[in-house]
């Protein structure tokens, strides 16, 4: 089958695209300044440009230089981008994930059981006043004896304390 392929000689390539980098880039350099010398400099009054084919010559070798050295110091630039974004992107996770990890396990307890056929069990309301959790089926608060919801007068569905209309059957609370 296929033959896995083996990062011996990775040490060894890495330090070719970087010393060829380096020079294609060096070059690449020297002929463009020497291009644009000749070409500014005919400008000025000294005649016709003769060298300005170096410019020419110098763009694709410090293109070649560039690619060679992003390729040889590319495991590097990978490690340092990661060593940095990795930590920063666990504290946003945790951040955004405070205060929602209970919510969440409901949610997640609450979806497995019914896919099981089980009924969610209820662990009743919170309290919208002061946040006291209260006993399933609790209609006033324990701790301070605010309503938790408003009973629907046409069909008698417990809503949300702070909620206007019905969410079973639509009538004004």
């Amino acid at each position: 089958m296929g033959e896995k392929y083996s990062f011996k000689n990775s040490g060894k390539a890495k330090l070719i695209l970087r010393v060829i980098g380096f020079v294609c880039t060096g070059l690449g350099l020297i002929f463009i300044v020497v291009g644009l010398i000749d070409f500014f400099g005919a400008m000025g009054g000294f005649g016709m440009p003769t060298n300005f084919w170096a410019f020419f010559v110098g763009a694709p070798l410090l293109f070649v230089g560039g690619s060679c050295l992003s390729f040889g110091y590319l495991h590097a630039f990978a490690n340092y981008s990661a060593g940095e974004t990795a930590p920063v992107a666990k504290d946003v996770t945790n951040y955004m994930l405070d205060g929602t990890r209970e919510e969440f396990t409901k949610t997640v307890a609450g979806v497995t059981e019914a896919v099981k056929g089980k009924e969610p069990i209820d662990e009743g309301l919170v309290c919208p006043n002061c946040g006291t959790k209260n006993e399933p089926g609790a209609l006033f608060c324990d701790n301070c004896g605010k309503p938790l919801g408003k009973k629907c007068p046409a069909c008698g569905e417990v809503n949300d304390a702070d909620a206007t209309y019905c969410r079973k059957c639509g009538k004004r609370l």
